[in-house]
């Protein structure tokens, strides 16, 4: 190509004067800032730089990718649908996603992470984070006796603390965030050593993927207890995965029912939504 372009500026320079060498050089400049910007096959090239292309189904996959660091096996905890048999979910460090035909390295399906909180902010409005969770504005001071503020159950504490190339990079790990008046509806009759036990109810019932089974807690300082389950999951329209919870907590002894929905966002924190 560079070639084809050089002769057209020889001609140029011959018969039509500056105007067209500057136009032939313009073009010669376009090819090679093209080159550089993609990905470097050959090179071992680990991501996609920044103002590069952004590739479409058809295009083939570096061959560097196609290796076992850098499949995802965990697709639905980033809201991706199962792969097609003889297809892996591939992610660059930029977290963004390609499904690949493993025999070819053709990109079958793309999803960029601006996408994915671009579908979310239209679906929810906004991406939320530990500053907006309930418990950790009123309660981080306090005693948190089921350590979920030091075990980054509540969502975003860590962000991408895990490092980059494992198959978590990028992404929050597991987290819960419970905020606004949902949040605060949910927890309202719970004093923040509770919450410190309900949450990491939350926690381990979003992320078991189980149907159906309690998940308890007891708070053996004042003997309030209560149980939270996941009803039902699915996948909403733009694909993010949700689920339907129940949660009944015991006050003096008398039974508070609460139901709503939870989705995941995309940096993999579980949001409760209403």
């Amino acid at each position: 190509m560079i070639k084809r372009i050089f002769a057209a500026v020889m001609l140029a320079s011959m018969t039509s004067g500056g105007a067209a060498v500057a136009q032939a050089v313009d073009e010669i400049q376009m090819v090679q800032n093209d080159g550089r910007n993609r990905f470097d096959q050959d090179g071992g090239g680990d991501r996609l730089q920044r103002g590069a292309p952004r590739w479409s189904r058809g295009d083939r996959l570096p061959r560097q990718y196609m290796q076992e660091q850098f499949f995802v096996s965990n697709w639905r905890e980033h809201n991706l649908r199962r792969p097609p048999r003889g297809h892996r979910w591939v992610r660059n460090d930029g977290n963004d996603f390609f499904l690949v035909l493993i025999s070819t390295g053709a990109l079958v399906e793309v999803v960029y992470r601006d996408d994915r909180y671009d579908r979310w902010q239209r679906r929810y409005t906004r991406t939320y984070s530990y500053d907006d969770d309930v418990y950790y504005r009123e309660c981080r001071n306090s005693p948190d006796p089921a350590g979920i503020i030091a075990g980054a159950v509540i969502g975003g504490l860590l962000g991408n603390a895990v490092g980059r190339g494992g198959e978590q990079a990028g992404a929050t790990i597991a987290g819960v965030v419970v905020g606004g008046a949902i949040g605060a509806a949910l927890t309202s009759n719970l004093d923040c050593e509770d919450r410190s036990y309900a949450y990491r109810t939350y926690y381990d019932a979003f992320n078991s993927g189980r149907i159906g089974r309690s998940y308890a807690w007891h708070n053996p300082r004042n003997e309030h207890r209560g149980e939270f389950r996941v009803a039902s999951y699915y996948n909403d329209r733009d694909g993010f995965r949700c689920a339907n919870y129940t949660q009944t907590v015991y006050i003096g002894g008398r039974p508070q029912t609460a139901t709503g929905r939870a989705c995941r966002q995309p940096d993999g924190a579980w949001v409760i939504v209403n």
